[in-house]
Formats: C-alpha cells, structure tokens, sequence
C-alpha cells in the first residue's frame, strides 16, 4: 500500500466501508508513513466537525401526502375538470403555458416545477444529510476489531500461549498487561479455551482471548473501560461479522465471530456466569 493508494481508500477506510485485509494494509501503511497518518487524523477532525455541526431534519411524514394532495388539486382546476383539454382550446392553451415558463412562481407549470423541487429537497434532507453524519467510535472500532480477528486466523497467530487451561493462560496476560482480565474455560459447555494473546487496540495494548465453537473461532478482547463508557450491552453486525460488547468489573469486553449472533449471546452470559465472583 502505497500513498497515492492510501488516499484514494481513505474516505471509505474513515467510514468503515472497507474490507478487514485492506483495511489492515492502510493501517499498517498510517503507522508507517507520518505524511499520511497527519492526513488521517486531518480528515478525520474535518469529518466529525462537519456531523456535529450539520443539522439534520427530518421530512415529516405528511409532506408526501400534501404535495400528492396538492399536485391532485391542481390537475382538477385544468379545462374539463380531468386534465383533458379540448382540441379547439388547446392552442391558446399552449400560448398561455409557453408565457408561463417565463413568470416565476405564476402559473401551474411553475407550481408543478415547485412541487417537484420541494420532493427533490425532502429526498436529499432524508437520505443525504445522515450520510454526512459519520460513523462514530464504535464503527470505526469494529473495523479495527475485525481486521484484528481475520489477521489473527489469516497470519495462524491465533495465540502467544496455546492452552486450555485459565490457570495457565492468566498468569502469563496478567504479567505482561497492567490490568487483570478474567480468564474462564467453558469447554463443558462448548465453548472451550483455546489460548491467549497480546493485541493492540484503541491506542492501547489488550488481550485476546482465544475460545471455539465447532470450527468457528471467537476473539474475546479486553481492556480497561473508559469512566463515560456507555454500559449497555450491544451487538454490531458489520462485514459479515457479529461483534458483542459488554462492560464487566470496569473491563471492556468485545467478542468477535462469525457464529450467529444467539450462540454468541449465549457465550457472554456463560462468560459472565463463570467470571463474576460469585
């Protein structure tokens, strides 16, 4: 990945539209390229100055019904009441149409003309105006997250230290993190442990926790949570994948899969179940 390329994919990288292995190649190309990375972080500011700042407002559902109404109204006002015109009329019914285009605002073509520009506003005012309000942190995350997850299967890293067993596997995270995340088995319930990584998330180093269902494979990332963190659960399908965050203990939780988001479900709670002290 080069810069001319980088540029060219940073608008869809911002807005979290690339797929995991070329957003992977852009950052690695931003963490080694200062020119790009500063051009990053510039067009990042200008995005979310321009969300914050645009206003957003919404067409009002009867605005469709009034216009049709309107357009219906105006039809019937026309020569014999149905929008026919008689041949003999039609004419001086053409001359006064052609001067019309002339008077804004004074007749019905220009009426017409309105109603349709007023459409053609309410349209962009509802499919345009949110797009420019941009992905926010747990979008952009979520890529992240993902790109982490396919490296870890792509590049068969999927551990620093391979085993099933909590007691092996904590202490080694636990001396090489400054915090204490929770490690639990849960092969007895299908879930089993499969290993334990270091990752670097957010701007900070996290771990990974490695577990299996069937043939699939689920990424656990921790770290510490932020105070203003929201603590509501949520799930995030975003480029074929199910992301499921939770807050736990002051420790952020995101885990990161192609299961289905029920079985995914079910592992945070038999998660919590076995590492809430009880």
């Amino acid at each position: 990945m080069n810069c001319e390329e980088t540029t060219k994919l940073m608008d869809g990288y911002l807005d979290g539209e690339l797929d995991p292995i070329t957003s992977q190649r852009i950052e690695q190309h931003l963490r080694e390229c200062p020119r790009c990375d500063q051009a990053y972080a510039t067009h990042g500011s200008l995005i979310r100055a321009i969300g914050n700042a645009t206003p957003y407002y919404k067409a009002p559902l009867e605005l469709r019904e009034r216009i049709q109404s309107s357009l219906r109204k105006e039809m019937a006002e026309q020569p014999n009441g149905s929008g026919s015109i008689p041949v003999e009329a039609r004419p001086l019914i053409a001359k006064e149409q052609a001067e019309s285009r002339s008077i804004l605002f004074g007749t019905s073509w220009n009426w017409l003309a309105l109603a349709a520009a007023i459409v053609f506003a309410a349209v962009i005012v509802w499919n345009v105006l949110p797009r420019l309000q941009r992905p926010g942190n747990d979008q952009f995350l979520a890529t992240q997250l993902i790109a982490s997850h396919v490296r870890s299967l792509m590049a068969n890293h999927l551990t620093d230290v391979a085993s099933s067993d909590q007691h092996t596997v904590k202490p080694w995270l636990d001396a090489k993190l400054d915090f204490a995340p929770a490690v639990v088995d849960l092969s007895p319930k299908g879930f089993p442990l499969i290993g334990g990584r270091l990752d670097y998330l957010d701007n900070r180093a996290v771990a990974a926790l490695i577990y299996q269902r069937r043939k699939h494979f689920i990424n656990l990332f921790v770290w510490p949570a932020a105070p203003d963190e929201k603590r509501t659960p949520e799930i995030i399908t975003h480029q074929g994948y199910q992301l499921l965050h939770w807050i736990e203990s002051d420790l952020n939780y995101w885990a990161v899969s192609d299961i289905n988001e029920k079985e995914l479900q079910e592992f945070k709670q038999l998660f919590e179940e076995q590492s809430v002290p009880h």
